[in-house]
């Protein structure tokens, strides 16, 4: 036979008055006092401005009782709002924690204890299955009480007509006993209460300190170790649909450049993904937000902003179930920004890192120089004497070459290194959801051509005297020359007179050799003369590191939703038989039918 189940269970509330309950009831007549309260205790104002605080005071008063916002009362939309100013803005801790283990018991079956076994354990448990006196023998026999269940709010109470005319001319017992009997519970009630006080201050304490802790903390939430049973509000309790196992989304592909990271998403089930990015100084401003449609199997692709120093996005889901959720990435798992490394011989630079689940795959730009100083042993000084030192000379870069060796959850793989260019790299790993650490090791050599100075080359001469003989030949040039002479001459008489004679002289050219010894001294000293040397080739070693991280995902594996359980049919109500009323009036203590 169906069993009918007569709807007490809805936790609707009786209205007296109107569409008022008794709860509201007594709210407006509160707020009718404090109405009143004001209007006649303002200390301000004329009469006027009294009666239109206490009309404030009522409206306000009824807003708050009778008011509704898409079905919810003011006063749960208040504390709902709150809550999320003063609540949790994150959550800190795995996803794990986010997820119902199991589905919550019925609102019926809490609170009600399994009554416990006893020798012959499956064959009470099969009696008490029963129904009528088989199971109340079954009950009896096992020394069962029936459990108490919570009555919960809006419930009737049960019907118990042996108590409305039970015998009232029991024995009473003697005054004496009763006031002995009044004195002791009065004397314990007492003890309960001055043993009442260190609780009520130290919940009190608690209170307050957890208050402080819930203003003062950052807003970031810590799933609880214990899960509710159920969803509750002020007005409504339901339970959630049952929960579905299994991953909606996946990561298929994520590449991180300079400025932007793409993400490759991958739906297993039909959904409604709405991606978010976040950025900005403080990393929750909002840069980037988009709503799409995924059927199963179907895949989307998102060209997201890099913004500010953390950057971090969120794809939210809802399937075709009524069940949701969210995956993100941040952190650690977005290598941002993207490492670089400085040497002397050249700047690395990771350009572009992707992961997909064959392996990870990336780009490193180079950017090497073309002239440097290289320390040089020199020597600048040879014969005579010896002289090296290290010089800094610069030196001209013919070549770069290496090799990059890239590790990452235990697996390596190399490629050549391309100098003042991009150098692409894969590596094939397997697909699990984990953060993977990524090294790059790049072993770079250089080709030097250094221009050499001059050599001096010392050469020492000592002290000699050198006696040299030569032919000296002298050539003794022409010259000639007038000479004038005056005479004068006396004659007997005594007479004077002075005659002028003139004579030209000449000495003709000739040609004069003479043998001549020559004494030379030469003195103690050195002579340098610089040698020209050939350009010296040399080669430069150099040790680059780069670290990174990035986040993996599990293969894609496409939704299983089980088979649901088939409704029940509906009641039909049947009429009890004899027995079956018989019975019931037992139970009921009414006698028989």
């Amino acid at each position: 036979m169906d069993a009918h189940e007569v709807p007490t269970h809805l936790q609707a509330e009786d209205r007296v008055l109107l569409w008022f309950t008794f709860p509201q009831i007594v709210a407006l007549t509160a707020v009718a006092a404090l109405a009143y309260g004001a209007y006649h205790a303002a200390p301000v104002g004329g009469e006027f401005v009294r009666i239109g605080l206490g009309l404030v005071v009522a409206a306000v008063g009824i807003a708050l009782v009778a008011g509704k916002v898409n079905g919810r009362r003011l006063p749960a939309v208040a504390a709902d709002l709150l809550r999320f100013v003063f609540g949790a803005r994150r959550f800190q801790g795995p996803p794990a924690q986010l997820i119902r283990p199991e589905a919550p018991k019925p609102p019926g079956e809490r609170g009600r204890a399994e009554p416990p076994l006893v020798d012959g354990a499956g064959l009470t448990r099969q009696a008490a299955s029963g129904s009528g006196r088989v199971k109340r023998g079954a009950n009896k026999l096992a020394n069962l009480k029936p459990s108490k269940r919570t009555r919960t709010r809006g419930e009737r109470m049960p019907l118990r007509p042996r108590e409305w005319f039970r015998k009232r001319d029991r024995k009473r017992p003697p005054k004496r006993e009763y006031d002995e009997a009044r004195q002791a519970v009065a004397q314990e009630q007492q003890a309960r209460r001055a043993a009442r006080w260190p609780a009520l201050l130290g919940a009190a304490a608690a209170v307050a300190v957890a208050a402080s802790v819930g203003v003062c903390t950052p807003p970031l939430a810590v799933a609880d170790d214990g899960e509710r049973e159920s969803w509750t509000s002020d007005e409504i309790e339901f339970d959630p649909p049952p929960l579905i196992e299994g991953r909606r989304l996946f990561v298929e592909r994520l590449t991180v450049t300079r400025g932007a990271a793409t993400v490759v998403l991958r739906a297993a089930a039909n959904l409604e993904v709405e991606a978010s990015a976040f950025g900005g100084a403080d990393g929750r401003a909002p840069t980037y937000k988009r709503v799409d449609t995924l059927g199963r199997g179907g895949r989307t692709s998102y060209l997201l902003p890099l913004d500010g120093p953390a950057p971090s996005f969120t794809f939210s889901w809802r399937d075709e179930f009524g069940q949701a959720g969210a995956i993100s990435l941040s952190g650690s798992q977005l290598p941002y920004p993207l490492p670089a490394a400085q040497g002397e011989l050249c700047d690395l630079r990771l350009i572009s890192l992707s992961w997909t689940p064959s392996g990870l795959s990336g780009t490193v730009d180079s950017d090497c120089v073309g002239r440097l100083d290289e320390p040089v042993e020199l020597q600048t000084v040879s014969g005579h004497a010896h002289l090296s030192q290290t010089a800094l000379l610069p030196a001209e870069v013919t070549a770069v070459s290496g090799t990059l060796t890239i590790a990452a959850s235990g697996r390596e793989t190399g490629a050549r290194f391309v100098a003042d260019g991009e150098t692409r790299f894969e590596l094939a790993l397997r697909s699990v959801r984990e953060i993977v650490p990524l090294e790059i090791a790049a072993a770079l050599t250089a080709d030097l051509r250094i221009a050499l100075p001059p050599l001096v080359r010392l050469t020492h001469h000592p002290y000699r005297v050198e006696r040299r003989t030569e032919t000296v030949t002298l050539t003794r040039p022409g010259t000639g020359q007038t000479v004038s002479e005056t005479v004068t001459l006396t004659d007997a008489e005594g007479n004077s007179s002075s005659h002028t004679i003139s004579a030209y002289l000449s000495i003709p050219p000739a040609t004069v050799q003479r043998q001549v010894t020559l004494e030379i001294e030469h003195r103690e000293h050195v002579r340098s003369v610089l040698v020209q040397r050939p350009d010296l080739a040399k080669t430069r070693n150099e040790q680059l590191t780069i670290s990174s991280a990035i986040a993996a995902d599990d293969s894609f594996r496409t939704l299983v939703v089980p088979a649901r359980e088939p409704d029940r049919s509906p009641s039909v109500q049947t009429r009890l038989t004899d027995a079956e009323l018989n019975e019931l009036f037992a139970v009921l203590g009414w006698g028989a039918y």
